[in-house]
């Protein structure tokens, strides 16, 4: 008993003891004078964090690395998860989840595959309010890509549908478009018209090669002008189609009852008497490796797009980049409107957490966020001219700026879904006149019908 008293004593003393050394401090009171007044919140420390997926192009992660670090300085409680997905793999994935709302919350795709994931159902039409934001930050032709109308009980993207609305689906990113590239070191000053380009071009094509063969540049297959495509390549002849007046599915570029081929016509025997000979001569339209003679310095001209930019630095071409020269139609220089393309951020439709979704596509066209993907990407932001000079190097990078000079006058490539069934004829077309010596009118005609065949208004 007295044991059991002894240990008794010990426990209460030590109680004791212990509140009277306890802190008397209590940090939630502002009374108290050791939190000098101030009322410390603990809302940060019991604030549930949120979580988003986002499928984004980028191999090894720096680039969204940074992106996700500057976007929790503001959504500190926004989890983000970045797995790098191919921009044209995006699409076909999310397509395996459907509604399911497993797949990732935000997903980038190119300008192209717009219209088919709106059919798909994986593409949520984004509020308002962000379009009023981009609306005041975006260049209008990444607007313009990534805006559609919309009828969602038809599946109709007929801008004359009775429910059609335009909606804005993506968040732009970057833009892009096709130039004319020249070698520095055989071209002081880059051709402004094809006329003067084709002038210079009968005398280079006519002059002996420098592989002392005896043979001349064009039998050498060193031609003054070249593509990094072939010439029967719709998205980049657009340039000389618009010349002429042709713009597939009508001026808006969305009517599909309007692909319009017999518009062609004009700049097909332009094509087929005055490119081809200066071009290929008799070969066919993809029987000259344009790009690989430009790696080699060999020749002056090349049209090529921002793609191909890597490769020629890569190669030590001494290069620059000029607008796409125009073209005199009738008496009159005729300015050549490039396709413009863009690579977006969408929201999933099925996303579980389409609100901070929503959050991150709008951080994609801030200015730090636009800066991160020129530095580690180096695409032109699809940000409005005067916005561009807050990102840091672009003012100075003379092949983006001269990408943004062709995009003034560029024309955003069609992304109804029935442009799938465009290029096609388009380049059957052209190989039909240029290969094969089939007038241009039956050329037109042909691909008319194929098209209307293949999106099923044949009649």
């Amino acid at each position: 008993m007295k044991k059991f008293l002894l240990i008794l004593f010990v426990v209460l003393g030590s109680l004791t003891l212990a509140a009277c050394n306890e802190d008397p401090t209590d940090p939630t009171d502002p009374t108290d004078p050791e939190n000098n007044g101030e009322l410390i919140d603990f809302a940060d420390t019991f604030t549930q964090k949120s979580k988003i997926r986002v499928w984004i192009d980028d191999e090894n992660g720096e680039y969204m690395q940074e992106v996700i670090t500057e976007f929790n300085k503001i959504y500190p409680n926004i989890v983000v998860e970045h797995e790098h997905m191919g921009s044209v793999d995006a699409r076909e994935l999310l397509k395996t989840f459907g509604p399911s709302g497993n797949g990732a919350d935000v997903f980038q795709f190119p300008h192209d595959h717009l219209a088919q994931a709106i059919l798909e159902d994986l593409v949520y039409p984004l509020p308002d309010a962000t379009r009023t934001l981009l609306e005041a930050r975006s260049a209008e032709l990444g607007l313009q890509i990534a805006t559609l109308t919309y009828d969602e009980g038809a599946n109709s993207f007929d801008p004359q549908s009775p429910n059609a609305v335009e909606r804005l689906y993506a968040v732009p990113m970057s833009l892009e478009s096709v130039g004319l590239y020249y070698n520095t070191d055989l071209v002081t000053t880059p051709a402004a018209t094809f006329e003067e380009l084709f002038a210079a071009a009968d005398v280079w094509n006519a002059a002996q090669a420098s592989d002392a063969s005896g043979r001349t540049n064009a039998e050498a297959g060193l031609y003054y002008l070249g593509t990094s495509s072939h010439w029967a390549d719709s998205y980049f002849n657009q340039a000389i189609y618009s010349a002429f007046g042709f713009y597939p599915f009508g001026t808006n570029l969305d009517d599909p009852n309007a692909v319009g081929f017999v518009n062609a016509v004009p700049a097909l025997e332009w094509m087929r008497d005055e490119l081809k000979p200066r071009t290929t001569g008799t070969g066919s339209h993809n029987s000259i490796s344009a790009s690989g003679n430009f790696e080699l310095g060999k020749v002056p001209y090349i049209i090529a797009g921002p793609w191909n930019i890597e490769a020629y630095k890569t190669a030590g071409v001494n290069f620059a980049i000029a607008p796409m020269p125009t073209i005199n139609v009738d008496g009159t220089d005729q300015a050549t409107q490039t396709f413009a393309g863009a690579q977006m951020a969408a929201v999933y439709k099925y996303s579980n957490n389409r609100e901070d979704a929503i959050k991150f596509v709008e951080f994609l066209a801030s200015d730090v966020a636009m800066e991160l993907m020129y530095q580690y990407k180096g695409k032109l932001p699809a940000l409005k001219t005067e916005l561009l000079t807050g990102i840091e190097g672009v003012s100075t990078d003379t092949y983006l700026l001269a990408m943004a000079d062709q995009l003034a006058t560029s024309v955003p490539m069609p992304t109804i879904p029935q442009v799938t069934y465009y290029w096609g004829p388009g380049e059957t077309m052209v190989i039909e006149v240029w290969n094969n010596g089939v007038a241009p009118a039956t050329a037109a005609a042909t691909a008319e019908q194929s098209y209307r065949t293949r999106v099923g208004l044949a009649g």
